[in-house]
């Protein structure tokens, strides 16, 4: 691809010799001819300058002479969408490996792929140019939007509904049954889950995570959300639209989760809590109370990180100080 084409595409300020062709994009330390290498930091631009890249990709607050450039406003967002252009992933042929299972009724969109040892439900939908990999198991009934990519070992329980665009990663379970049982004397009974889950168009699912299905009504997952690995969330959970949920996060029942929130990594959320629009839980948070939209909290109990940090200031100055006069350990 010509720079000057991908400049335009990634929507970035080109400078210096359009013309000249990129193939891919590499760090700095792997340049060679053909390469685009990004550069976020200035004490990196000499180095990449003197490298045989062909061309450089930089921030608005950085610029070069020495080769041609294209300059983007947010960079990790160039970097997103040059990766995407020069690294696109290889195409499936449309179609059905005879090894796969389909049963009475299900239909499957035009363009679709469906892989090796695959088994898809009675009545259930795969939608156009959704791509179903090795080993997936989906059950009655199950919906797969548009453009959807399901990677092996995914596994969608009865009536689990997946919008377009979607993104699932491998070992991924959605629709189990969640944790609920009710106690008879000493005996914990069952409590069977008949809900389903959703999860809306542009949601990215990480590996070896697991969504549980409602006991009644829905577990709901908001478009444009994206969920790291080995993430639990419980039946019930309502996630809104555009939520990030780093890895390791444990995510009880009946939880709401604001449009735009963030929980960073291994995060553990109490059931019935809810979390504002736009809060921010830093790593290794115990949420056991309601946070206001646009709040911060950390800690064990989380509360308002400015606490935290308070609280934590308190212990310091706590265990510097001397022990008083006459005081003997022991």
């Amino acid at each position: 691809m010509k720079l000057r084409e991908l400049a335009a595409a990634i929507g970035g300020d080109l400078a210096g010799d359009g013309n000249v062709e990129v193939t891919h994009v590499t760090e700095v330390e792997r340049a060679v001819p053909g390469a685009l290498v990004m550069v976020r930091e200035a004490h990196l631009l000499s180095l990449a300058e003197a490298s045989t890249a062909s061309a450089l990709l930089l921030p608005s607050d950085l610029q070069s002479e020495a080769k041609p450039v294209v300059r983007v406003t947010d960079a990790r967002l160039g970097l997103a969408r040059a990766i995407a252009l020069l690294h696109p992933a290889p195409p499936l042929a449309p179609g059905t490996h005879p090894t796969a299972i389909i049963g009475a009724q299900a239909t499957l969109g035009a363009g679709a792929f469906v892989g090796p040892y695959v088994v898809i439900g009675d009545g259930s939908r795969i939608g156009d140019r959704a791509v179903i990999m090795a080993g997936c198991v989906l059950g009655r009934q199950v919906t797969i939007g548009g453009g959807s990519i399901l990677y092996p070992r995914v596994v969608a329980y009865d009536r689990t509904e997946v919008g377009q665009r979607v993104i699932v990663h491998g070992g991924a379970v959605i629709g189990s049954d969640g944790f609920g049982y009710a106690a008879d004397g000493d005996r914990h009974v069952k409590m069977p889950h008949i809900g389903r889950v959703v999860i809306e168009d542009d949601v990215e699912i990480g590996a070896n995570t697991t969504v549980d299905r409602a006991t009644l009504g829905e577990t709901r997952i908001g478009a444009g959300t994206k969920i790291d690995n080995l993430v639990q969330i419980g039946h019930n959970v309502t996630i809104g639209r555009g939520v990030i949920i780093v890895g390791e996060c444990g995510i009880s029942g009946s939880v709401t989760i604001g449009d735009g929130a963030i929980l960073a990594g291994q995060v553990g959320v109490k059931d019935h809590v809810r979390i504002g629009a736009r809060a921010a839980i830093l790593a290794k948070s115990a949420v056991t109370k309601d946070v206001p939209d646009g709040a911060v909290f950390s800690g064990n109990p989380a509360r308002p990180h400015r606490e935290t940090l308070k609280q934590q200031a308190a212990l310091q100055r706590m265990l510097r100080t001397d022990p008083p006069p006459g005081h003997h350990a022991g």
